[in-house]
């Protein structure tokens, strides 16, 4: 083989080399970046959770979002002396396909990204203390809205507290972030053992 080609496969290997390092230097922090929760970790998020509650709000209702909410209220429930009755609603993303079941019973909020059903029965309880629960705040536009529909459905504003396990910075700077959360976020590569952040 001619010095020009050993020269031109050494200089190759030399750049195939630094760049497999650049490419697992990139891969390495992109998945740093990337926050993934496993159960145990939720657990021990909802029981941290359970005792910022404890120091500054005592709920009598507590309003689950969806399923994702629920799983989490069903969580810091665990860590309750005494029941709270839950209420669950159904979120569904705008542009997701609608089952033609009509839903009676249910009070519809539509939010810029999402279709919020709550029970209608919920409002027969205004006079209590209500947190509301979801697993996670992208800008915090969602629970601001649910609030001010409350709000005008009759609950105290007082009364009516928000938590998430995660939240942005985004939510956090435009003080739309949930009154209780565990941890912030860039954004919404997030990840929970039930999928990811919406």
């Amino acid at each position: 083989m001619s010095p020009f080609w050993s020269w031109c496969f050494a200089v190759l290997s030399v750049v195939g080399v630094g760049l497999t390092i650049y490419y697992g230097i990139k891969s390495t922090k992109l998945e740093k970046k990337r926050v993934r929760l496993d159960w145990a970790e939720v657990q021990a998020c909802t029981t941290d959770l359970h005792r910022q509650l404890k120091k500054t709000f005592d709920p009598e209702l507590i309003l689950a979002t969806d399923l994702r909410g629920a799983t989490i209220s069903n969580l810091i429930l665990q860590n309750f002396d005494y029941p709270v009755p839950t209420f669950t609603g159904m979120t569904f993303l705008k542009d997701q396909q609608k089952s033609d079941i009509e839903l009676k019973g249910y009070f519809q909020i539509p939010t810029h990204k999402w279709d919020v059903f709550l029970p209608e029965n919920l409002f027969q309880f205004t006079s209590k203390r209500l947190l509301i629960v979801d697993d996670f705040a992208m800008s915090g536009d969602y629970l601001k809205k649910l609030k001010e529909v409350l709000i005008e459905k009759g609950f105290n504003k007082e009364d009516i507290k928000t938590l998430c396990i995660a939240t942005t910075k985004v939510a956090i700077k435009s003080q739309k972030a949930p009154d209780y959360y565990w941890l912030e976020s860039d954004d919404d590569d997030f990840y929970f053992p039930w999928g990811k952040a919406k």
